[in-house]
């Protein structure tokens, strides 16, 4: 008699409107449905490098703020590595005697989107300051056609590896803009370098494995400039500025929207 009063209970809390708790949809890692992770990929412009405060100015920070008004929790991992060329960024990837190797594929395993910085410093670290710069890039074209060639080769390796640790992930990728463009001081680098830099932006690829943010185009299109470009000492620094990373923030953000 008991366990047909029980049933008579169970049956009347249904029927009044009394309901079970609803399964939680969770995603990787047992993080809420409302719950977004991030990761950047590639070099200093993805650090921050030469910002007041990377970790408040720099296009990925800008990017985490804006997820905040999204989601209840984000979660964002900066790889940006000053210095890093695209080779090495596809060696972290593919060699497991690398010790960030285990980190970058655990973590991209788990992201909902993936941005990329990187093919600056392919060129960059061609560059010798203490010559005229045509005749640098005259003397050593071979080596910057080099360069040119192996990006073409390496960007899509990078973009398929982390599809292979990841088929889900969205991936974002930045091109390479010109830094000297609209610095009249900068006039002999930016003719100079800009036929190279259109070059290498050649090997981003057209494909639906991922979406490209034209910051060249974009930069390019600019009034003022985007840059704090600068010599220290021997080296150059072409970083963006605030407003520099304002923008591709910006675009990063339009792309995903669409």
């Amino acid at each position: 008699m008991k366990w047909i009063i029980r049933i008579g209970v169970i049956m009347f809390a249904v029927f009044c409107g009394i309901k079970a708790v609803p399964e939680e949809k969770v995603s990787s890692g047992d993080i809420t449905s409302t719950s977004i992770r991030y990761v950047a990929l590639g070099d200093s412009i993805a650090y921050g490098y030469g910002l007041s405060d990377r970790k408040e100015q720099s296009y990925v920070e800008l990017i985490r703020k804006n997820l905040e008004t999204k989601y209840d929790s984000v979660f964002v991992t900066n790889f940006g590595e000053n210095g890093m060329q695209s080779g090495e960024l596809l060696d972290i990837l593919t060699n497991p005697e690398r010790k960030e190797y285990k980190k970058y594929r655990a973590t991209i395993k788990h992201a909902d989107f993936v941005t990329i910085s990187i093919g600056s410093n392919d060129l960059l670290h061609l560059i010798q300051l203490d010559l005229n710069m045509e005749e640098m890039i005259k003397r050593d074209a071979h080596k910057f056609d080099e360069a040119c060639v192996q990006f073409a080769k390496t960007f899509p390796k990078i973009i398929r590896e982390i599809r292979a640790v990841n088929p889900d992930v969205k991936i974002y990728a930045d091109n390479i803009y010109n830094p000297a463009k609209g610095i009249d001081a900068f006039s002999q680098v930016y003719s100079a370098a800009d036929a190279y830099i259109n070059r290498m932006n050649r090997g981003f690829y057209p494909s639906d494995e991922y979406v490209l943010v034209d910051i060249k185009k974009c930069f390019d299109g600019e009034k003022e400039s985007m840059v704090n470009l600068s010599f220290k000492g021997r080296e150059i620094d072409p970083h963006p500025s605030e407003k520099g990373h304002k923008k591709i923030a910006q675009m990063v953000i339009k792309a995903m929207e669409r």
